[in-house]
Order: structure tokens, then sequence, then C-alpha cells
């Protein structure tokens, strides 16, 4: 149908499904409307194809997009990452401290400047 489509560095490739919008995307994959839309010149978010693959932005610049691990905590991460907690839940505000999932996409800031 749209075949495969490679995705630049930092984002990774989405196939669209049916019922999907940008803002649904969005908010399942913890990214922005305007991110996704910044990756996809020439997107229509109105007009969006059952097959369509488009590119989700991993994370902002500086910032590395890591996937939860069993056992990850927030504590653990910050300690590996040499970032705050505090700096890692202001990069993923739908991340809920208290449960990572394993499986999850979130960002980890750079360690520049946080300390």
């Amino acid at each position: 149908m749209y075949g495969y489509r490679q995705c630049p560095e930092g984002h990774y490739p989405y196939t669209i499904k049916p019922g999907d919008t940008l803002n649904y995307i969005a908010f399942r994959l913890e990214t922005s409307v305007s991110r996704i839309i910044a990756a996809n010149p020439g997107i229509d978010p109105y007009n969006l194809q059952v097959g369509q693959i488009i590119c989700i932005p991993a994370c902002p610049p500086n910032h590395r997009p890591i996937i939860i691990q069993p056992g990850d905590t927030l504590y653990q991460l910050s300690q590996k990452y040499g970032v705050t907690i505090e700096s890692i839940l202001e990069a993923n505000p739908s991340v809920d401290p208290n449960y990572l999932r394993v499986g999850q996409r979130i960002c980890i800031p750079s360690a520049c400047g946080l300390r």
C-alpha cells in the first residue's frame, strides 16, 4: 500500500490505523501534534490514510529516547543518566512517576547544564 518509510535519526515510523487522528496519535505516543507535523512536511492532518506511514519524533532536541525495561525506576534512570528526577518528569509530562510501563518510550534530557 504505502510501503516502507525511512525516518530520520531520532524518529520512528508509525503506520496510520483506522480511526487515527493526529491528536490521538500525539496523545497515545506522548508527543505533540506540532512535532508530528514538523517531522512530516506536506502531511495533510485532515486526510490521514490507513496504511500511510508517518515519522514520529522520539524526543525533543538535547534529549535521548529510551525504552523502559523491567525494574526501571525514575531514581535509577536519574542516576544512570546523571539528571534529576524532576528533569525527567518535565520532559515527559504524561508519565506517571509511580508507574513506569515496560516498553514505554520516555525522553531523557541531556545532563549538560543540569548540574
